[in-house]
């Protein structure tokens, strides 16, 4: 008696595995977007808060801003927020650097007018405004991160319900 795998059971085999995985991959391909979503939810919350911090330590206004126009989506990854300690991104000193390469595929977008949100020095309340983002996928699941003044309030919340955890705003 022979053991082993005869070429038609071998067949059988991997056309089964074939179909398990395609049926496997919507649903990973949705995981790594929400996994994506979640982290960049917490990130960005995260840097403005020590943005926040960082100013009422120094005692001196500071800004974040960011690399693409306010109202403008990108999708691509090319944006990143810098944290300086002028308005002027040139000639200022960088504090923090937040880099949006890792979230390629989500589609981020702003309402902060001169592409910056400012912090008040002495109680580092930032500029009211929105950051927003979503998947490609399914532009429904959409999260922003909330900066409200005078309250100075950070928040990250769902747009037109909840969503990855988040409350709806």
């Amino acid at each position: 008696m022979t053991r082993g795998f005869t070429l038609l059971e071998l067949v059988i085999t991997i056309s089964l595995c074939g179909i398990l995985l395609a049926f496997a991959a919507p649903s990973f391909s949705y995981l790594v977007s929400m996994s994506k979503m979640k982290r960049l939810a917490t990130e960005v919350n995260g840097f403005i808060i020590q943005a926040k911090s960082e100013t009422v330590l120094r005692n001196k206004k500071l800004y974040a801003h960011f690399s693409i126009a306010e109202n403008t989506e990108n999708s691509t990854g090319a944006w990143s927020i810098t944290l300086a300690d002028s308005d002027d991104l040139d000639t200022a000193n960088h504090i923090a650097y937040f880099d949006g390469r890792p979230f390629h595929g989500l589609k981020v977008e702003h309402t902060y007018s001169s592409q910056q949100i400012v912090f008040d020095e002495i109680r580092g309340r930032p500029k009211s405004g929105s950051f927003f983002f979503k998947p490609i996928q399914n532009g429904s699941n959409q999260l922003a991160l909330k900066t409200s003044n005078p309250p100075g309030r950070v928040k990250v919340c769902g747009i037109g319900g909840e969503h990855y955890g988040y409350k709806s705003c």
